[in-house]
């Protein structure tokens, strides 16, 4: 076995600032519930390659909020972007970004265009700045999704969280104000 040389630094050697998570079609999750009603409390929720792990119903409200304020750039994206081909069936069983939800983010929303590669026609997406993530919304199944999965996320975590009560307002709501 070969070891690396002792480390003589309390920095880790790299540090991720900034990631981009791509949201487009329906979403497929696996939400579940870890210690309910107790200080350890937390839920997992894996899908589309990406792991979320909420610990509080400040950050579940937080997140659908966030999402909630994209449908307002609705308009300008494509209903459905076609899922590409794949041969691997278990595309969905592996995660490439894990995150960890310990308060909720603060966020903004920016439609984008751009020309495609072959700069034959304009592309429209949302960008939904949460802080280190980016989430690039590239049609309206996927943001309608989304905000479908985490209404769900935020209906558990009122139930399983000490500060459920508190933050049970919801976000999609029309009379709810933000935050």
């Amino acid at each position: 076995m070969t070891a690396s040389v002792k480390a003589t630094h309390t920095t880790p050697p790299a540090t991720i600032t900034h990631s981009i998570a791509l949201i487009k079609g329906q979403q497929h999750a696996d939400v579940s519930v870890h210690h309910a009603r107790t200080p350890d409390a937390r839920i997992s929720v894996a899908f589309n390659g990406i792991h979320m792990v909420i610990y509080s119903c400040h950050a579940a409200q937080g997140l659908l909020e966030a999402f909630a304020a994209a449908r307002g750039q609705m308009l300008h994206i494509p209903s459905q972007i076609p899922a590409p081909q794949t041969d691997l069936p278990d595309v969905e069983a592996r995660i490439a970004l894990s995150i960890e939800w310990n308060r909720r983010p603060a966020y903004a929303v920016v439609a984008q265009s751009a020309l495609n590669r072959l700069k034959t026609a304009k592309i429209h997406w949302i960008d939904l700045y949460t802080g280190p993530i980016t989430w690039q919304i590239r049609d309206k199944a996927g943001l309608l999704s989304m905000i479908e999965l985490l209404t769900r996320v935020h209906k558990t975590a009122i139930a399983i969280f000490a500060d459920g009560e508190q933050y049970n307002a919801d976000p999609t709501a029309p009379d709810y104000v933000a935050a």
